[in-house]
């Protein structure tokens, strides 16, 4: 009898080409049939067919229908049924986020707009600044149609069956070749299309009924699928299109290939065009991924399109590779000529056409402060973890495989707080043995050098079901026989994994981590099974770390009150926030219709998290978080606040969250705990955080964040800019380009250059978040038009939110009689680095209002005012 699955489909953007090639994956190794109905649409289709698939314009939300028929739709059923609680949701993660889309810029920087340069607008779809010589590029022609020759459909086919296999097997070993994960996804994405039951029967319909050659079948078959992408109201399933063809043009190019051989064949069906030699600024109409990669992502040093939008894959792959794009720039190829120079400045959404040397001179100090805060950023990789009081707090990683420990520790994690070892038991018919698992675990303390490894022990079964554990399916699976559930009845897999990581012991610190643990007893009853483990070591002379450590999952809120039973039973407690939001709430986090309810800032949930890590340190015990919510840097101030010891994050996020944690003061962090817990809901404490945010970031007027003292600017403009950027990258403004024209507007009332080599550059601005300073000292005088008419050589911006008043006056008039002493002067012009021009200048916490929002007085005291 058919098995059947019902489902809410779950990605925001529907099933793309990506989430339906992982869906053909996974039906892959199964004889059944499995057929997706849409049933809002009535659309039915082969889900090994990925363009059948996309092709039933399935939505976020959409009642869904899996339909499984054969000889194993059982074991099919099950598998796929883990695939759409795990794998669908997070189908895709892959892709970095889009920036925000900046197509209409409100205000362009001074120095461009006053400079004359040709400036274009369009959509900034990956950051950063870019600039070289113009590369056009058109997409490669495909082979060329034949003459019809309806005497030999039967060739037509084999000549079509034979591309196909050709471009399959070059993408695959592009595929195998690929280092990053967004590159490899896009690929295997490909690789779905092109080995599409769908298209190849399409096109082989093109040459029976139609009498057409492969080439001509191939374009038919393939403008079918795009015309329904494009037609399908939706602007994410139309970026899709170029996929279609991108896939359509490799088909082509392995038809015109046919006559080649060996290395001649493989480098015309896996080169599109020929890798730039030099670097340069590509522009072009609409440019496929294949496209991209085959110029050598390298040498592009800017992407400029006429179409395409943030979503497309190529733009997917920009912000992956770290390449500035800006696409919808109508006319661009009209516009430029190749071999003339571009600035893409993918930060606004702007492509400067043979920039003025002015210009290139402020991108170039565009581009120097974007690395500054990156490499800001990435000081922290080598940095303990710790709260700004210097308390420590370990920020470790979340693995499941080798090379993610390898990234955890190149990030500067201080440890894998949880090894997923799941991961290494599935998609394989036969699980790993203990030598297999005993190298992995071994090779990770190896990478680890000295920092704790803590593999989790099994967490499957249930919704997580292997073949070759014949577990039986649940109608609730996360309520079912899963993780230490099915301990007992399968002691040797677990044995043989505990011995596996009891033997990477003897290499450095392991710790074990049980999983879905919800009483004293199993938590026992696993202390018995892993010392039963030691004394079979022992017997035959294995060496082990016998005072390992055990610990718990906290992810079953009944353990969350039974810390104090379990506390003699282990040595520390790992709080798994993502089950435990889900059972504490009774929210299925999958389901499209209740997923809204899914809220960490529950305030109900904030109040378990902080009884959690107080019974658990109560107890002497240490206590981390290893869901999700330890990874979201805004959260980090709650974690504090409950008094936790750790997080474990995704490896990518080590780094910004050893920097977030720098900036948590202790006792802030409890008084926010404190007042969150008492708001109504979620979205209060979000607000409370947002709020928080700010007034952190306003808690000196003057950071050494804002201090320059190479300031390399030689003019004005420059220099204001400079000073702008300098607050924009330290968080205090909303608009940068805004703040800059606010400055201008002053200083074209009066210049502020106040004598003696100084000026103090001001503004009102609503772009501003608080009251802020910067301070720039450059590395030579500029011409300020100041009143004695001496260059400046060092300069204070002063800006305020508007409707300050009359704050920033007198700011600046008490900055002004502080700078009247000749010897503050020549100590600011001497100073060392920003903490000596901090100290000079004085920067005092600033006193909070009501709202915990700095009072106006800060301003006064800040300059040293009266």
């Amino acid at each position: 009898m058919a098995r059947e699955i019902e489902f809410d489909f779950p990605l925001p953007n529907g099933l793309h080409v990506r989430p339906a090639a992982r869906l053909c994956e996974a039906t892959e190794r199964f004889a059944s049939t499995v057929t997706l109905t849409n049933r809002r649409r009535s659309a039915v289709a082969d889900a090994r067919s990925v363009l059948a698939l996309v092709g039933t314009l399935t939505r976020a939300g959409d009642p869904c229908l899996l339909r499984v028929e054969g000889a194993d739709e059982d074991e099919a059923a099950a598998a796929l049924g883990r695939f759409l609680a795990e794998t669908l949701p997070r189908c895709d993660e892959e892709a970095l986020p889009a920036p925000p889309i900046a197509a209409a810029p409100r205000a362009l920087p001074r120095v461009v707009s006053r400079s004359g340069a040709r400036v274009l607008a369009g959509l900034a779809v990956s950051g950063g600044v870019g600039r070289g010589p113009v590369r056009s590029v058109d997409e490669p022609p495909g082979g060329e149609d034949r003459a019809p020759s309806p005497g030999a459909p039967e060739r037509e086919i084999a000549r079509l069956e034979a591309a196909l296999g050709r471009a399959a097997a070059a993408l695959r070993e592009r595929h195998a070749r690929a280092v990053d994960s967004t590159e490899r996804a896009i690929l295997g994405a490909h690789l779905a299309l092109v080995e599409d039951p769908e298209l190849a029967r399409q096109a082989d319909g093109e040459i029976r009924t139609r009498g057409v050659d492969a080439a001509a079948a191939v374009r038919a078959a393939a403008e079918r699928f795009a015309a329904l992408l494009g037609d399908s109201g939706s602007a994410y399933l139309a970026a899709r299109v170029l996929d279609v063809r991108d896939v359509a043009a490799r088909i082509l190019r392995a038809l015109r290939d046919e006559g080649a051989t060996g290395a001649e064949a493989a480098a015309g069906s896996t080169a599109p065009v020929a890798a730039l030699r030099e670097a340069a600024v590509v522009v072009a109409d609409e440019l496929s991924p294949d496209v991209l990669l085959a110029l050598g992502p390298a040498q592009v040093r800017g992407l400029v399109l006429e179409r395409g939008g943030a979503t497309s894959h190529t733009a997917i792959l920009a912000r992956a590779l770290g390449i500035p794009a800006v696409a919808g720039v109508d006319g661009v190829r009209r516009e430029v000529a190749t071999g003339g120079e571009l600035i893409v400045d993918g930060e606004r959404g702007l492509v400067i056409v043979a920039p003025p040397p002015a210009v290139v001179d402020f991108y170039a100090g565009e581009a120097r402060q974007l690395d500054e805060r990156r490499e800001r950023v990435a000081r922290f990789r080598a940095a303990a973890g710790c709260t700004a009081e210097g308390r420590p707090f370990a920020v470790e990683a979340n693995v499941a495989s080798l090379d993610e420990v390898r990234l955890a520790f190149a990030n500067g994690a201080e440890g894998v707080g949880v090894f997923r070892t799941e991961m290494l038991f599935m998609s394989r018919s036969e699980p790993p043995g203990e030598e297999e698992q005993a190298r992995v675990y071994a090779e990770a303390v190896r990478l680890a050098a000295g920092q704790p490894v803590v593999v989790r022990t099994l967490d499957v079964g249930g919704d997580k079901p292997l073949p070759y554990l014949a577990l039986p399916a649940e109608a609730n699976p996360f309520l079912g026989y899963r993780a230490v559930r099915i301990y007992a009845e399968h002691q040797d897999l677990i044995a043989c994994q505990v011995r596996a990581a009891l033997r990477a012991s003897a290499s450095g610190p392991v710790r074990l981590l049980l999983p879905m643990a919800c009483c004293v007893a199993e938590v026992r009853s696993f202390r018995s099974f892993v010392a039963r483990c030691m004394t079979e070591l022992e017997r035959d002379g294995v060496a082990f770390d016998r005072t390992i450590e055990i610990g718990v999952m906290v992810e079953i809120p009944s353990l969350a009150f039974a810390l104090d039973r379990l506390a003699p039973e282990v040595d520390f407690f790992s709080v798994g926030t993502n089950d435990l939001l889900q059972y504490f709430l009774a929210v299925d986090r999958d389901s499209v219709r209740v997923a809204h309810l899914y809220d960490p800032y529950h305030p109900a949930f904030l109040r378990l998290l902080r009884q959690i890590a107080r019974e658990a340190r109560g107890h002497g015990r240490r206590v981390g978080v290893c869901g999700e919510l330890g990874g979201e840097l805004a959260a980090l101030p709650l974690l504090v606040g409950c008094g936790f010891d750790e997080v474990s994050v995704a490896p990518t996020k080590v780094a910004a969250a050893k920097a977030a944690l720098r900036e948590c003061r202790e006792a802030e962090c409890r008084a926010l705990l404190d007042e969150a817990t008492q708001q109504a809901g979620p979205e209060e404490v979000a607000a409370l955080l947002r709020q928080f945010g700010d007034a952190h970031r306003d808690a000196r007027l003057l950071g050494v964040e804002c201090v320059r003292l190479d300031a390399g600017s030689r003019t004005k403009e420059t220099a204001i800019r400079e000073l702008v950027d300098l607050l924009r990258f330290a968080g205090r403004l909303d608009d940068a380009d805004a703040v800059e024209a606010a400055v201008w507007v002053r200083e074209e009332n009066g210049g502020t250059g106040i004598g003696d080599g100084l000026a103090i550059p001001h503004c009102q601005s609503p772009a501003v978040r608080s009251p802020a300073i910067a301070v720039a000292r450059f590395v030579e005088p500029v011409d300020w038009g100041a009143i004695d008419e001496a260059p400046v050589r060092l300069a204070i911006l002063v800006v305020v939110p508007a409707g300050g008043g009359g704050e920033h006056l007198r700011t600046i008039a008490a900055l002004a009689r502080r700078l009247m002493d000749e010897e503050l002067r020549a100590r600011l012009f001497g100073a060392r680095d920003g903490a000596d021009v901090v100290e000079l200048l004085g920067s005092p916490e600033v006193p909070r209002d009501g709202a915990g929002r700095p009072s106006n007085e800060s301003n006064r005291r800040t300059a040293g005012g009266p």
